[in-house]
């Protein structure tokens, strides 16, 4: 059969064909094909619920407790908080990554010039001149430069779930906190309030004293208690002090100037949250996401190792004007490379070996992520019921002690009983004040616990 083509067709096929081919095998992939790993993920938590959880976990969870300080104070941190504007600042340098990873896949264009002048005989001069642009692009037949590509676009995702991860554990601070700061104020006023009863009942003490009703060890034993609870009020002024230090720097303002409005937690509403289906944690918490990302990446770096053990193809183009003399000239010039490995002394190997191990690693890691936040669940919400049952408990228990108190100082008035029962009394009536103030606060910092281990209400 006679050949149709004309001589120039036949030479361009010559050029055509290989491309054709080289674009087809551009489709070809060495990525392994990626299963997420098995963890064994629960059909429902097994810790128990408490009644009345309908509060869904939110992106501004915060909200639930209705406390519009504790909303400015974490709209503050968000904007200004130095660890946030770190993790910011590593995904930018993920993002210019990714970039520079995915120029590898567009063509590089390049420009030159020159210019030179000498003298030639009879003293005249001699001026010349070139310009040049030339391009270059290398067939990513086997697909490694798409996966190396891949493979930062996924370590940038990685990094923008760890900057959510971030944030997500300033808030949790933020609110730890500032509830830690209320509860203080609280217990400063409980020790206030027991140290003017203690004073109360010193004065009636040194009356007895003075009339001579009494020895001189009531009147000891009773100053005694005073001294006591005037001795944890600076304790407790140095740790709300300490704690508004804390808040300042997480709202990047200078520690020693900055102080919490709030009174008391009492005022602060305390949300019962929704913990949702322990599938839905693979998708909520951006540190799993985080991971699996990561796992992603090392997929995509397998195959770019594979692809490296196989021939490359770069193709070339320049075009180049030159002025001398007054005549310009013109000159083009097509080009092909092809580069085969054939001994590398096992760094080829070696790097694939490498990629392999690095993914059986996140493999084990993400699995290890995903069985830690189930474990984080399941202990806030043994938490949360175990501190509603002790502060429930403590109140009872602080309500009998001030019972006990107001009886025994009425019979030492009376003269019914000595001042031990008092002591015994109101030691027992501080202290049960006090240990129901801090379980009032472990409830909320269980609040914040169960949000931040159910990832805080983040959408992607």
């Amino acid at each position: 059969m006679p050949n149709q083509l004309s001589a120039p067709a036949r030479k361009n096929s010559g050029r055509i064909v290989p491309v054709a081919l080289a674009l087809m095998l551009g489709a070809c992939s060495m990525v392994p094909d990626y299963a997420r790993p098995e963890t064994g993920t629960p059909d429902a938590w097994s810790g128990p619920r408490v009644a009345g959880m309908d509060v869904a976990a939110d992106t501004q969870w915060w909200n639930s407790f209705g406390d519009p300080e504790l909303t400015l104070l974490m709209q503050v941190a968000l904007a200004n908080n130095l660890d946030i504007e770190q993790a910011l600042a590593r995904v930018e340098q993920a993002r210019g990554a990714a970039r520079a990873a995915g120029s590898s896949l567009l063509p590089q264009v390049s420009g030159s010039g020159s210019a030179s002048s000498r003298s030639v005989d009879g003293g005249s001069m001699s001026d010349s001149s070139q310009i040049g642009l030339s391009a270059s692009y290398a067939l990513d037949i086997w697909g490694r430069y798409r996966a190396q590509a891949q493979s930062a676009d996924l370590s940038l995702v990685a990094s923008e779930f760890d900057g959510y991860s971030a944030a997500l554990i300033v808030q949790s601070q933020v609110a730890t906190t500032y509830f830690t700061i209320l509860a203080l104020k609280d217990r400063i006023a409980i020790a206030e309030e027991s140290l003017a009863a203690a004073r109360d009942t010193l004065r009636i003490v040194e009356a007895r004293y003075n009339a001579g009703s009494i020895s001189g060890l009531d009147l000891a034993q009773q100053r005694n208690a005073v001294a006591t609870i005037e001795a944890s009020l600076p304790s407790l002024r140095a740790q709300e002090a300490a704690n508004e230090n804390a808040l300042a720097i997480l709202l990047a303002r200078v520690p020693g100037r900055f102080a919490v409005e709030g009174e008391t937690l009492d005022k602060i509403a305390l949300p019962a949250i929704a913990a949702g289906q322990p599938s839905e944690l693979l998708e909520r918490r951006p540190d799993i996401r985080s991971a699996e990302a990561r796992l992603l990446a090392a997929n995509a770096n397998i195959g770019a190792a594979r692809a490296a053990f196989f021939p490359s193809l770069d193709l070339s183009a320049s075009v180049t004007r030159s002025f001398a003399g007054g005549v310009a000239e013109t000159a083009s010039a097509l080009g092909a490379s092809l580069l085969a490995p054939i001994f590398s002394g096992g760094s080829l190997e070696g790097n694939l070996q490498s990629a392999e191990g690095r993914q059986v690693e996140l493999a084990a890691n993400y699995k290890q992520t995903v069985l830690t936040s189930f474990a984080e669940v399941e202990n806030a919400l043994v938490n949360a019921d175990a501190n509603a049952l002790r502060e429930a408990s403590l109140a009872v228990a602080a309500d009998e002690a001030r019972r006990a108190y107001d009886l025994a100082q009425a019979r030492y008035r009376s003269g019914a009983s000595d001042l031990l029962s008092v002591l015994d009394a109101q030691r027992s009536w501080l202290s049960a004040r006090d240990s129901a103030a801090q379980a009032r606060l472990n409830r909320y910092s269980s609040a914040v616990d169960l949000f931040v281990a159910l990832g805080g209400g983040w959408r992607s």
